[in-house]
């Protein structure tokens, strides 16, 4: 004897409804996995975010095109089922957004990606049916049980496969791409979910354990907007946030770029050392600051030669390695400066009357006449230093840099080197 089955009936106006709800949460989902995949700073918390706003919606998408279905008899759903149902399609969104945001999908990550997530659709699906408690129980048809769970699982992986791939769409096509998918994959969420819905029969006489509980069109409506405004506010906040990242990139490189011209202001980028215009800037404040507080400084001035090097290249890596033994030298009240080409100046402020600049000086010329190694070269510097002092041998830059220059015993024909600017006479 053939068993006498209910006939049930879908309201077209609600069935369209969990559609729509389906394509926002498929739109959802595309938006973020872009968004992502382009910036990755608090990855975790959007993918959290997404996972919450894609699987309520998928969820509303189920739950909604359950409240379409009407038997000639009263239905109810248990909170506690409908829950586990709930969270199983916030983890397989979850792990879909996971899945499709990766810098890589390779084909074990799809079919594992596949598996995982239309596994969670069905078990979506399916405790969700199961919160009916329907006594006796439902009857499924076998055949289309086995059709609904192939296209969850056909549908999953379609669903990683676009969320993947129009993360490269040109942004002049990313609207109408991103519009034509989630109406693609909500229409196979859709079909999944009434593919199960055909399978369940129920026996006539049924009735349900869960009468009274979440039904009804008070819990339908609520739903539809809850999702649509969590999913509209996630993309929002995403928007926004990508926006701000943005801006805070770009502001970091102008800061960036603001040091880097303040450092080519007052530095030597080859050598990094002070550059001759921050040099004749900071003689200039000494003298004023030892002139009005009878203090003294010593001005150390270097010169050197690279017989072996030919070409500017290894003369500028030189000084660079020149610089480097210089550096330790000094103190952070000293100012090292790259004067020329091959010349350099140092400034040190006397804290003491014990200072003795001789010792300094004996210092310098040995950094400087140590063997350099420049390329596959090893070369020998000819440095002379010398040494003048405010205000015994001057109270201008340029009486001091050629007392410096006199200084050293070897350093007579230097003299013409020493280039006075218009700035270094005025001090």
């Amino acid at each position: 004897m053939t068993p006498a089955y209910l006939v049930g009936q879908f309201d077209p106006a609600l069935v369209l409804l969990s559609y729509l709800v389906a394509v926002l949460a498929a739109y959802t989902a595309i938006d973020l996995v872009h968004r992502i995949s382009q910036n990755r700073a608090r990855e975790k918390l959007w993918l959290a975010l997404g996972a919450l706003a894609m699987g309520i919606g998928i969820w509303g998408m189920h739950f909604i095109g359950m409240q379409s279905f009407t038997l000639p008899i009263a239905l109810g759903f248990d909170p506690a089922k409908t829950v586990v149902s709930l969270l199983a399609a916030i983890a397989a969104a979850g792990f879909a957004l996971w899945t499709s945001s990766r810098e890589r999908m390779d084909r074990r990550a799809a079919v594992v990606g596949t598996v995982l997530v239309g596994a969670g659709i069905c078990a979506m699906h399916y405790v969700g049916m199961f919160a009916m408690e329907m006594r006796p129980g439902i009857d499924w048809h076998a055949g289309l049980v086995v059709a609904s769970v192939a296209v969850a699982v056909a549908a999953s992986g379609a669903t990683l496969w676009v969320l993947f791939r129009l993360r490269g769409i040109a942004r002049r096509h990313q609207l109408l791409a991103r519009f034509g998918a989630a109406l693609a994959i909500g229409l196979a969420v859709v079909a999944m979910h009434y593919t199960g819905m055909a399978a369940a029969r129920f026996p006539v006489g049924g009735s349900s354990g869960a009468l009274g509980s979440l039904t009804g069109l008070w819990v339908v409506w609520p739903l539809a907007g809850f999702a649509a405004a969590l999913a509209l506010m996630v993309m929002a906040l995403a928007a926004y946030d990508i926006r701000a990242q943005a801006r805070a990139a770009e502001a970091l490189r102008q800061r960036a770029l603001d040091e880097r011209a303040r450092m080519l202001a007052l530095y030597d980028e080859r050598t990094m050392m002070r550059n001759r215009a921050s040099f004749q800037q900071e003689i200039v404040g000494l003298i004023q600051n030892c002139s009005r507080s009878d203090g003294q400084f010593d001005l150390f001035y270097g010169r050197l030669r690279f017989p072996a090097l030919q070409d500017d290249e290894s003369v500028h890596e030189a000084m660079r390695v020149i610089a480097e033994r210089l550096q330790p030298l000094t103190r952070s009240t000293d100012l090292l400066a790259r004067y020329s080409k091959t010349e350099f100046t140092l400034l040190r402020p006397r804290l003491h009357q014990a200072d003795i600049p001789r010792a300094l000086r004996d210092q310098l010329m040995a950094a400087c006449n140590l063997p350099l190694q420049v390329g596959d070269q090893v070369v020998q510097a000819q440095a002379h230093v010398g040494t003048g002092n405010f205000p015994a041998d001057g109270r201008h830059s340029r009486l001091l840099l050629q007392a410096a220059a006199r200084s050293d015993v070897n350093a007579t024909q230097l003299l013409p080197a020493v280039l006075i600017t218009r700035e270094e006479v005025a001090a």
